[in-house]
Parts: C-alpha cells; structure tokens; sequence
C-alpha cells in the first residue's frame, strides 16, 4: 500500500514554485536602495499562476494515483 500525504503534498507543490519564483527573480521582489523592484516580479500574478499551476498537476497526479478508488470519485 502506498501511503499519499496528500494534504502536505499540495501545500508543497503550491509553495516551491513560489519559492523559486522569488530566487530565480531575486532582484526584482526586493526593494533595494529605497528602490521598488520589478512590478512583474514582484506581481502576485505572476507568481500566483506558477503557485496554482504547481498545485493543479499534484491534484491530478493524487487523482490519478496507484491507491485511488477511483469508483467513489466525483460522488
């Protein structure tokens, strides 16, 4: 039996994009200098779509999963 945390799992797949959104774009989500950084960057649009895109796969992936009883979806 494979056991899926699939709680933890989501909260993970929704924060690491946001978190490499924030490294990868260091620069631009800082005020630096008194300086406001990059708007797209900083954005939670733009970030928020890689959160929720990251979330939206995990879902599937547990929908779809090896211990899925897949007769009691959707009820």
């Amino acid at each position: 039996m494979v056991n899926d945390d699939v709680d933890t799992d989501t909260q993970y797949a929704f924060t690491r994009p946001v978190a490499g959104h924030m490294f990868v774009n260091y620069d631009g989500v800082l005020k630096i200098d008194g300086e406001v950084g990059s708007k797209k960057a900083y954005d939670p649009r733009a970030w928020g779509k890689l959160a929720e895109e990251g979330m939206a796969k995990r879902v599937v992936h547990a929908c779809r999963g090896p211990t899925v009883d897949r007769t009691s979806l959707g009820k």
